[in-house]
């Protein structure tokens, strides 16, 4: 994870150091090429698409994920293999639903160019993305078990998981500066590329509703719903390093397509959390217990083991202090590094 962050943060000092390193031949182009005049800027608006994983975040999917198949796929598997023919399983799950990654988002934003000689333009802009993804899983598991009642059918057991509300969702916007190093071909297409960087400021969110219960052959059903969510806020840096063709329609308004590799990364993720808890039986329900709190985002790892195997927990949470020394901590990134496309219209003023 630490590595994925160093990539980023030790390339786009490089880029801005390319921007800065070119101010002085931008004083230079200023004399070679326009003399200052409002018709060398330009309004461009854009949006676009970026490809992007942000592997922290959907590890939160995976672990729900790797929690509904530890308790209620494996744990039966094994009984069943353990008590053969007597012991007798059906599990089925809504539809085939997966707790769902946040992969890819829609990305917008606009710039103020100048441009300082024909080959060389200055532009300063902001930039904004963001994404969520909901899932409703659900799975119920009954067993018909004749194995502990002396040979006696006793009855049907059920089991039901469902996470109704699960979320994760992000948010970034990020300021930029960038340099454009163009060429015209012909009296319509310019080609051009450009590096870009500044800071970035990210927020992101998790929400889950894990319901589980229990039936016993009698008709005793036990429920517990345990609702958790997390909010955090991050800074950290951005860059782009890409190329650009653009198409003149008339004196004053150009059609561009941009494609680049964008870097944008942020740790020390800190936020607010809240958790409900609801414990329920047959016989009545007990008061709810809730809990909120603020702190840094964090990932626990921790060992479980059972009869039926060995289960690693990678649980995030940002209440740190609830948890034991012994556990193995692991610090939260926001990567929203990735190949991004984008089109726009450039309005020259």
């Amino acid at each position: 994870m630490e590595t994925l962050l160093k990539k980023p943060l030790s390339i786009l000092p490089l880029l801005l150091l390319a921007i800065f390193a070119f101010f002085p031949r931008t004083a230079e182009a200023q004399e070679e090429g326009y003399a200052f005049s409002l018709s060398n800027f330009s309004l461009e608006l854009l949006g676009g698409y970026t490809g992007l994983n942000p592997k922290d975040l959907n590890a939160v999917a995976s672990y729900e994920e790797a929690y509904l198949q530890y308790y209620y796929v494996t744990r039966f598997n094994y009984y069943r293999s353990l008590y053969g023919d007597g012991y007798r399983v059906t599990n089925s799950r809504n539809d085939n639903a997966r707790f769902t990654d946040v992969t890819g988002g829609p990305s917008y934003g606009f710039r103020l160019r100048y441009n300082l000689s024909p080959t060389l333009g200055l532009s300063i802009g902001i930039q904004f993305l963001n994404r969520t993804k909901n899932s409703n899983v659900a799975m119920n598991v009954d067993v018909m078990d004749s194995t502990h009642g002396g040979g006696q059918n006793i009855g049907a057991l059920s089991y039901q998981y469902q996470n109704p509300g699960f979320l994760l969702s992000f948010s970034a916007w990020s300021p930029q500066l960038a340099a454009h190093f163009g060429w015209n071909i012909g009296q319509a297409l310019r080609l051009e590329l450009l590096v870009a960087g500044g800071p970035l400021y990210a927020e992101c969110r998790t929400v889950s509703e894990r319901r589980t219960a229990s039936t016993d052959q009698t008709g005793f059903r036990s429920e517990t719903v345990y609702a958790v969510e997390m909010k955090g806020e991050a800074k950290g840096l951005s860059g782009e390093l890409g190329g650009r063709a653009g198409l003149r329609l008339t004196s004053f308004l150009s059609f561009f397509v941009e494609g680049v590799f964008a870097f944008r990364a942020a740790d020390e993720v800190q936020g607010t959390g809240w958790s409900r808890t609801v414990i329920s039986d047959s016989n009545g329900s007990q008061a709810p217990v809730t809990a909120s709190w603020n702190g840094r985002w964090t990932f626990i790892r921790q060992n479980v083991t059972a009869d039926w195997g060995r289960f690693q927990e990678n649980l995030l949470q940002n209440q740190i202090e609830i948890f034991g020394f012994g556990s193995n901590f692991q610090k939260f990134m926001i990567d929203l590094s990735g190949f991004q496309i984008k089109a726009g219209l450039s309005f020259r003023i």
